[in-house]
C-alpha cells in the first residue's frame, strides 16, 4: 500500500508509466494527445459512402502508405497500412495496387516526388502514373502538418458522454500505432 502510494504522487506522466503501465508518454513527446484506449480501435467494415484517401512518402528505403475513410462528420480512420523497404517505384505501385479494391478519392504524396531526376527527366510521379497510381500533391509545411495532426488526436467528449478523437487507427497498422507517440520535439524548430 504505501508503494502504490508513493507511485500515485509521482509526477503525471511517471505515474502513468509506473502506476498505470502506460509507456506511450515519456518527456520530449510531441504528440501527447496520443491515447492507445481512445485512437486505437478494432476494425470494422468501412461503409462504402464514406470519402477514402490514400497518403504515403516514398522513398526506396521506404514505402510507408496508409487509407483513410472519413465519415459525414468528418472523422478519420486509418484502415490500412503497407510499410515496406527496398521496393523501386514499379514496385511500389504494384504492392499499392494490389493492396486497394475500393475506390479512393485521392492519392496523396509530398511534393518532392515531383522533382525530376537528372538521369531521366522524369519524377516519382511520372513514374507513379505510369504503373496506374495518379499522385495528388500535398503541401510540405512539416510545422503545420504537425500542428493539423495534434487537433486531429486532440481528445474531445462526444455526445454520449464518451472520449474520442478525430482521428482513429484501426489495430492492424502496427508501425503508424508505433511511431506516432514516439515522435518528438526538436529543440532547434
Amino acid at each position: 500500500p504505501g508503494y502504490v502510494e508513493r507511485l500515485k504522487k509521482l509526477s503525471e506522466k511517471d505515474k502513468q508509466a509506473l502506476l498505470y503501465g502506460n509507456w506511450d508518454i515519456f518527456d520530449g513527446q510531441y504528440f501527447t494527445e496520443w491515447k492507445r484506449d481512445i485512437h486505437v480501435i478494432s476494425p470494422f467494415e468501412i461503409p462504402q459512402h464514406w470519402r477514402r484517401y490514400f497518403v504515403m512518402d516514398y522513398g526506396l528505403d521506404m514505402l510507408a502508405g496508409y487509407w483513410i475513410a472519413v465519415d459525414p462528420f468528418d472523422n478519420a480512420y486509418v484502415y490500412r497500412e503497407v510499410y515496406q523497404s527496398g521496393l523501386i517505384i514499379s514496385e511500389a505501385a504494384r504492392r499499392i495496387r494490389e493492396m486497394t479494391d475500393e475506390e479512393i478519392y485521392a492519392n496523396i504524396a509530398p511534393p518532392d516526388l515531383w522533382n525530376r531526376r537528372n538521369d531521366t527527366g522524369r519524377s516519382a510521379a511520372d513514374i507513379f502514373a505510369q504503373h496506374g497510381v495518379y499522385l495528388a500533391r500535398a503541401t510540405n509545411n512539416r510545422v503545420q502538418g504537425w500542428y493539423d495532426l495534434k487537433e486531429w488526436l486532440h481528445p474531445v467528449i462526444d455526445e454520449q458522454g464518451m472520449k474520442t478523437a478525430g482521428i482513429k487507427f484501426f489495430r492492424n497498422c502496427t508501425e503508424i500505432i508505433k511511431c506516432i507517440p514516439l515522435l518528438q520535439f526538436d529543440d532547434k524548430n
